[in-house]
């Protein structure tokens, strides 16, 4: 079981997120959270439409999907 949360998802992000855009993989934040690559996938699809301040847009999806993370202009 993953000891990752999605309020540590959502921090994460918000963190990360800057006025240009940044591409991440759930298998990347998993590693730098020491999370399930799974749970975190998970939260990234529920946190797409939640997020207020921090665009999160599924951008490619090779092998993985990843996900396109920036600041949204107010």
């Amino acid at each position: 079981m993953s000891n990752v949360s999605r309020q540590t998802v959502r921090a994460y992000l918000v963190e990360r997120a800057g006025t240009e855009p940044t591409y991440l993989r759930a298998r990347e934040i998993a590693g730098d959270l020491d999370g399930s690559p799974k749970a975190v996938a998970q939260y990234l699809s529920q946190l797409q439409d939640e997020l207020v301040d921090v665009s999160l847009e599924q951008w490619s999806r090779s092998k993985s999907t990843t996900w396109r993370v920036e600041t949204s202009e107010s």
